[in-house]
């Protein structure tokens, strides 16, 4: 994975998408800080997956289903 500021990103965008497949991921910063990822995506890439793995608001349904299966004491899928 490689970090990179976005004044660079922004010049030479179209060769680092280019490259992405060999360099793997990339990590934007703006001012020494994180801002944004660019990701190589395959035909093994799910992206659905990938935009789910980011939504909290998925992350909290998740979360609150777990939670009110242990509150009505259904049994979990490991300990079968």
């Amino acid at each position: 994975m490689k970090i990179e500021n976005i004044r660079e990103v922004k010049t030479r965008f179209s060769r680092y998408v280019k490259e992405l497949s060999k360099t793997g991921s990339i990590v934007i910063t703006k001012n020494g800080r994180p801002c944004a990822a660019l990701m190589p995506v395959t035909e093994d890439t799910d992206l659905e997956v990938l935009a789910l793995c980011q939504n909290k608001r998925f992350w909290k349904l998740i979360d609150d289903a777990i939670a009110a299966g242990k509150k009505e004491g259904l049994v979990d899928l490991a300990e079968l």
